[in-house]
């Protein structure tokens, strides 16, 4: 439940107002929008997938996805169609209209951690222990990779969508789609747990299990960290113009600025709101406004280029798990480990 002195000293102006809620039947896991922000799709630890309303959080359709629990989802970017991964050892194409199932994609492992859709929505890829897949929108194979060195815990595209960035124990490495998946290594001795990549396909980020960030610059290859962090930073984020790097790793949301020579020699942004672990960073595709989601059940909006102060704030019951902007960036979808869903439209 929500920390009441917490709740006391926050202007009642700056609660968020709730759109709409509903829930899922176990811990909510993953969540994703459609494209056209009609539709919100959130993933459950007991392998359900609901579809909600984007505008009203009415239940379009409730799908049991996968056998032991979803892991991850993820709408196309170009249109209705929707990604999942599980622990039955699949990944899964799904229409986001009616649900149906419109194809079944193998997996390498026991089980499917991650997918995640190329930018113009033609390619899918899917990470499965130390290996990733790649697939047509229709599912069709393309390629697969050589084993990782351990399991794949990061995947994402460039912004252009010719190269594919993953992360494991012992670095990350970044496929060039073109030439048959011919990779680049980038080696780091220590595990990574978290992989972000900025919209200029300059920078790539990674939090990591000795609790640190380390972060390549790619034209140059030149890589650095910061370290210090209380706990692994699990949570990262970048916003639309690649110049702020939102990290977790304890409360305070730590946020690196990369304008000009980057954040090498400077002191961060320290954004404190939050009595628990940060557990998810969200900012939206424009402007620098970001959300943040914690253990202590606590949602926030900030804009750190105007001030440390958070600009609104809701509540979950539970841990966060998950936070999402609609496209449309009028509303902020958030999931947590109880099974709730809740839509707040921003602060003005």
């Amino acid at each position: 439940m929500p920390h009441l002195s917490e709740v006391e000293k926050r202007p009642a102006k700056h609660e968020m107002p709730l759109v709409w809620s509903g829930e899922v039947d176990d811990w909510a896991t993953c969540l994703s929008w459609s494209s056209d922000a009609l539709v919100c799709a959130v993933g459950s630890a007991s392998g359900l997938v609901r579809l909600f309303d984007g505008r009203t959080g009415a239940v379009l359709q409730s799908i049991a996805a996968h056998p032991g629990g979803v892991l991850d989802l993820a709408f196309s970017p170009t249109k209705r169609l929707l990604a999942t991964a599980g622990q039955d050892g699949t990944a899964r194409l799904w229409s986001g209209s009616d649900g149906a199932l419109v194809a079944k994609l193998p997996g390498t492992s026991a089980w499917v951690e991650r997918v995640a859709w190329c930018p113009d929505g033609k390619k899918l890829a899917t990470a499965s222990g130390k290996t990733v897949r790649l697939w047509t929108a229709e599912g069709a194979p393309l390629l697969e990779t050589e084993p990782h060195e351990s399991t794949v815990t990061g995947l994402v595209f460039s912004r252009k969508g010719s190269d594919l960035a993953t992360s494991c124990y012992g670095g990350i490495r970044v496929f060039r789609i073109a030439a048959g998946g011919k990779s680049k290594h980038h080696a780091w001795k220590g595990s990574i747990i978290s992989l972000a990549w900025s919209p200029d396909d300059r920078v790539i980020a990674c939090g990591g299990q000795d609790c640190s960030i380390h972060f390549w610059r790619l034209p140059s290859g030149k890589d650095s960290f910061m370290e210090g962090y209380r706990s692994k930073p699990k949570a990262l984020a970048w916003s639309a113009d690649s110049t702020l790097l939102a990290t977790g790793g304890e409360a305070i949301v730590t946020i690196w600025d990369f304008g000009g020579k980057g954040p090498e020699g400077t002191e961060p942004i320290l954004l404190s709101g939050h009595l628990g672990l940060v557990t998810d960073l969200c900012f939206q595709r424009r402007g620098t406004i970001l959300a943040s989601g914690a253990q202590d059940t606590g949602v926030l909006v900030w804009d750190p280029r105007r001030g440390a102060e958070p600009l609104g704030f809701a509540f979950l019951r539970d841990r966060v798990s998950k936070l999402g902007f609609r496209p449309n960036h009028d509303h902020l979808a958030g999931i947590d480990a109880a099974g709730t869903v809740a839509c707040w439209a921003l602060p003005a």
